[in-house]
């Protein structure tokens, strides 16, 4: 990389940095669990045993610039770390404040029901609705960092 490049960058993030530290309005407690990422609204949407997991988040300044300059596929394996106790997680798509996920197996099948195990997540999320089949039910819980279990 050449060398005015290089300092650009530097004077881009440096300039971003000094505007979060005297910018009213961010909160830097909010980042200090998921460092970087604070997790707004989670909805996961139940299909037999699997569901599709949709999450809306905001990131710090620094972490805005890093994403703005080398793109959102970095965040991936940050995604993943919120989602460290379920098994088979992808990662369908991640924008600059949301992204859409899959989870296989997340529930079991028992006796003509559907059952969900509470499911620790790697940070707190604000909200966390549940949107159960086959009508489209809702039910949300606030300030959530342990699944509810869950019988549908």
């Amino acid at each position: 990389m050449k060398t005015k490049a290089m300092i650009t960058i530097a004077l881009l993030i440096s300039a971003v940095l000094m505007a979060a530290r005297v910018s009213p309005g961010i909160d830097n407690d909010q980042f200090r669990e998921g460092k970087y990422i604070h997790l707004d609204s989670m909805e996961i949407a139940f299909s037999k045993t699997d569901a599709d997991i949709s999450i809306e988040y905001h990131l710090s300044p620094f972490a805005q610039t890093y994403i703005f300059l080398f793109g959102s596929k970095h965040l991936e394996p940050k995604i993943k770390d919120i989602f460290f106790d379920f098994d088979n997680v992808e990662v369908k798509e991640i924008g600059r404040t949301s992204a859409s996920l899959q989870i296989l197996n997340i529930s079991r099948k028992e006796a003509g029901n559907y059952l969900c195990d509470p499911y620790e997540l790697g940070i707190q999320s604000d909200s966390l609705t549940f949107v159960y089949p086959p009508k489209g039910v809702k039910k949300s819980y606030e300030n959530v960092r342990v699944t509810p279990p869950v019988f549908y």
